[in-house]
């Protein structure tokens, strides 16, 4: 969670505690009890959600690796493919447009464009492995293009989890922080009267502060 929401989620647990400390005054069944039971409740369920948002983080992350991997392995092939059709522009004038890398393309391109290579290459294979491609150049741009596509759908998965958890984190700690509203009125009226109780719940409710970045230092003259 950012540095905000951390905070936020943190205060959450400080007012969770006030209504542990103070049990006797704020019974289950009251609206002050059922409020902070509710933050208590949201505080522990945000601590849940954010550590399967980290779970969910570090899978989508060699999820996004093993693709990028399936990409860098389909180009590479690609790319000889390629050079090979540049020394055999001569022989099959032509050919340069079909067997190129493109630039700047999505993954739906790259992939699209190995799929064609693999397919205009069938009855020029002699020629390119006489060029020097690879002598299983067109089982490798076959095998390695149904890799990278099959990488499409488990990155896009953990990515969607992954959002799914920070915002159901962020969710409860939204409604916690709701309650906590909620109760200002309701525990400073109770306490008034009592300094002590009320600086505590003042203490336990406020939201921390970010720190102010320094500033830099003069030089030296």
């Amino acid at each position: 969670m950012n540095d905000n929401n951390r905070r936020r989620h943190e205060r959450n647990g400080r007012v969770a505690q006030f209504g542990t400390d103070n049990l006797v005054d704020f019974k289950a069944g009251t609206p002050g009890g059922d409020q902070f039971a509710f933050v208590a409740t949201c505080y522990n369920n945000a601590a849940s959600k954010q550590s399967a948002y980290t779970l969910k983080y570090g899978e989508s992350g060699q999820e996004f690796q093993v693709k990028s991997d399936a990409r860098e392995s389909l180009r590479e092939i690609m790319s000889r493919v390629a050079m090979a059709a540049r020394s055999m522009i001569y022989a099959h004038p032509g050919i340069t447009d079909v067997f190129h890398m493109p630039r700047n393309a999505t993954d739906v391109d790259l992939l699209a464009t190995g799929r064609a290579m693999y397919t205009a290459s069938a009855p020029l294979e002699a020629d390119f492995i006489a060029y020097d491609a690879p002598g299983d150049f067109r089982d490798q741009l076959n095998t390695k293009a149904d890799a990278f596509e099959a990488s499409f759908g488990p990155a896009t998965t953990a990515m969607d989890e992954r959002v799914a958890a920070y915002a159901e984190t962020v969710d409860e700690i939204s409604q916690g922080a709701r309650a906590v509203r909620i109760l200002d009125g309701i525990v400073r009226n109770k306490y008034h009267g009592n300094p002590g109780k009320l600086a505590a719940w003042t203490s336990a409710s406020h939201v921390e502060k970010a720190p102010k970045p320094s500033k830099p230092k003069p030089p030296t003259p």
